[in-house]
């Protein structure tokens, strides 16, 4: 048997065992629960498995065991929750199927840090978030927006972030919103709902929810000395 061939039937053995063991994974769980990914865990013969909303189960490779907490590593002085690990691992991966032009920018000129905001322009402490930009910028700390209207797709939240999108100067457009202003109603092919879906998945349930380089979530309004040390300090 030559190379080409050999190698092939590699490919194709390892394709028909990733499905087999996405299939039985599937079938252990609740009716209507997504599968968001999985892959061997630290735990010898467990997958740690993502379902929906940026959740982690364990699941024996022999399929016959499910548990569903914290699972928390005793390896050096300070305990480590693998959960967060792999929670973080999903979220770097889902924000990475996401075109970054898709987000609503504000770049620092001195820029050393990114992170990515899920907001929402009706939201108070999304508004307070977006009065401290400067404090982010000045610190050389970007700040990219992806819209995340709580309340839907039929919600005036909605429509307004769908014509902050679709604005020439989006900028300005959702700098409006955010201090209570009008924006002209604009219709054109936006990432909103891309977006507000891409969120539900890695976990995001409220604004800001605030994204660090290495994946931790933050949720909720931090005052912009607090968040700018937590960044600085990794």
């Amino acid at each position: 048997m030559n190379k080409t061939i050999q190698l092939l039937l590699f490919c194709l053995i390892g394709f028909l065992n990733a499905n087999s063991v996405e299939e039985r994974i599937q079938k252990l769980l609740p009716p209507g629960i997504e599968l968001n990914s999985f892959q061997d865990s630290e735990l010898r013969n467990f997958y740690a498995v993502n379902v929906a909303n940026n959740q982690v189960l364990y699941i024996s490779k022999d399929f016959k065991y499910v548990f569903a907490g914290e699972l928390i590593k005793f390896e050096s002085s300070s305990p480590e929750s693998l959960n967060d690990i792999y929670e973080q691992k999903y979220v770097l991966k889902a924000l990475s199927q996401i075109d970054e032009n898709e987000a609503i920018k504000f770049i620092s000129n001195s820029e050393s840090n990114v992170i990515r905001v899920f907001t929402d322009v009706k939201c108070a402490y999304c508004r307070i978030f977006h009065s401290e930009i400067n404090s982010y910028l000045n610190q050389g700390i970007s700040i990219y927006y992806y819209a995340f209207p709580r309340d839907g797709s039929q919600s005036d939240s909605f429509n307004d972030m769908a014509s902050a999108w679709c604005n020439s100067n989006r900028k300005s457009a959702i700098t409006k919103l955010k201090l209570g202003e009008g924006i002209e109603e604009l219709i054109c092919d936006n990432p909103v709902e891309t977006h507000f879906n891409a969120g539900r998945l890695m976990g995001v349930t409220g604004t800001p929810t605030i994204i660090l380089e290495d994946g931790r979530m933050l949720t909720g309004y931090i005052p912009s000395k607090d968040l700018i040390k937590i960044i600085k300090d990794g």
